[in-house]
């Protein structure tokens, strides 16, 4: 019996499975490291300093350019937002080291709980039609 999966074909379908299955494992790691936390406002002060320097990359200096043309913004691309463009994910794949040391996070404060209500809290009165 013939059969139209070659070896090419299950090599490349083995190299499709262990790319996705390191993708999911690198987006896990990612959000572990971020959950809860967002990057303060002097976070992305630094990092707009760092971006203007010669210390950062040519594809960091670039998305520092676009940014400040508009369109996009470091909250965006720090948050990962953004993270679906090419442009993005390569500055911040050359960068990742440093920008690790300038991104110290603030704590989300999580939403205050729900006020139960109470009896006292019912209308006083009561018209025909409210029955």
């Amino acid at each position: 019996m013939v059969t139209w999966r070659t070896a090419d074909v299950l090599a490349a379908e083995n190299g499709l499975t262990a790319a996705v299955a390191e993708t999911e494992q690198a987006m896990r790691a990612a959000a572990a490291n971020l959950r809860g936390r967002e990057p303060s406002t002097e976070d992305i002060r630094r990092v707009m300093q760092f971006a203007k320097t010669t210390e950062a990359s040519p594809a960091l200096r670039a998305l520092q350019d676009r940014i400040a043309r508009g369109g996009l913004s470091w909250r965006q691309v720090l948050t990962g937002e953004a993270s679906h463009d090419p442009m993005v994910r390569q500055a911040l794949d050359e960068n990742r080291a440093r920008l690790a040391e300038l991104i110290k996070g603030e704590e989300i404060k999580p939403p205050a709980p729900r006020r139960r209500p109470r009896d006292e809290d019912e209308p006083q009165t009561y018209t025909e039609d409210a029955w």
